[in-house]
């Protein structure tokens, strides 16, 4: 879990064996028992997500996992082709099952958390964007 400031919503990544980010979450949290609730949820529902590979306005290659018509993960980063993209959507799945939920809070504004596929959260947790 992560935030970009001490009193800022909170939201997830998932982080490869290399330490490396798989995907984040794509809604924020005002609290870090909501964020690990809600990755719970997400958890003992992957079996009813649907997976979206599509392509980016820079012809680059993104993933969305989306639950209920509700886009709820996406990838960190873009792909360069849409083969590998299709394999990190399937790793980020597989990882996803069995990952642990650290309860350390990392609060940053480091550069390399702006995800050029996601930008800002898509909607808080409860909110619905119209």
């Amino acid at each position: 879990m992560f935030a970009w400031a001490a009193d800022a919503p909170l939201q997830w990544r998932l982080l490869a064996g290399n330490n490396r980010e798989a995907g984040r979450g794509a809604l924020s949290y005002e609290d870090a028992d909501r964020c690990r609730i809600a990755v719970r949820a997400l958890q003992a529902a992957l079996d009813q997500t649907q997976a979206t590979v599509r392509r980016t306005a820079s012809n680059l290659w993104t993933w969305q996992l989306t639950l209920n018509g509700g886009v709820i993960a996406a990838a960190g980063r873009e792909y360069d082709r849409m083969i590998r993209c299709e394999q990190a959507v399937e790793a980020f799945v597989r990882g996803m099952r069995a990952a642990p939920i650290h309860d350390a809070v990392i609060i940053s504004n480091s550069r390399r958390w702006a995800s050029r596929s996601m930008g800002e959260p898509i909607a808080r947790f409860g909110e619905v964007k119209q």
